[in-house]
């Protein structure tokens, strides 16, 4: 039998490396810290072009059901690009000259694991009205976020990216 203190330590240890994907602990400001494209098939690491290797952003959820987001590459061209494009993919919003931003209202799943943020307005204007399904968890105060991409040439990508909880 184990003993109270034992059984304590197990449940500590256990909330803080389980992944929670409830509504309140999504709410927050967090910080970037990686955004990575695998090949769904094979796992391999691809390449990113649109924000570079090493982006920087904040996703912010409010209590209310607010989200904005905004990410940005290291090092933007300095040359403004034209704003009229979307992403083709219904599941992904457009980046312009390394900036991507958008506003709106989130859903979380518990169940399934997955939060909806539901575009309101965007930086590019067509993605306004999109629905953005992201599969979800919470350890501590990192947030991974992941989602499949579709792209036009070769095979469908997974997209992780890491947060950090800056702000609660």
């Amino acid at each position: 039998m184990l003993r109270p203190v034992t059984v304590a330590a197990l449940l500590v240890t256990a909330a803080v490396t389980s992944p929670d994907q409830s509504p309140a602990k999504i709410v927050g400001t967090w910080q970037l810290v990686s955004r990575i494209d695998r090949d769904s098939t094979t796992g391999h690491i691809l390449g990113e072009t649109t924000l570079g290797a090493a982006p920087i952003g904040y996703l912010i959820y409010d209590a209310a059901g607010h989200v904005a987001a905004q990410l940005s590459a290291r090092d933007r061209p300095s040359l403004v690009c034209d704003s009229s494009g979307s992403s083709p993919d219904p599941n992904n919003n457009a980046n312009i000259g390394g900036y991507s931003a958008y506003f709106g209202r989130y859903q979380v799943d518990a169940s399934a694991g997955t939060v909806t943020h539901v575009l309101e307005g965007a930086l590019a204007p067509a993605d306004a009205g999109k629905r953005l399904r992201r599969r979800f968890h919470i350890v501590g105060d990192t947030l991974t976020i992941q989602f499949e991409l579709l792209v036009p040439e070769g095979n469908p990508r997974t997209r992780t990216l890491i947060w950090q909880r800056v702000s609660r």
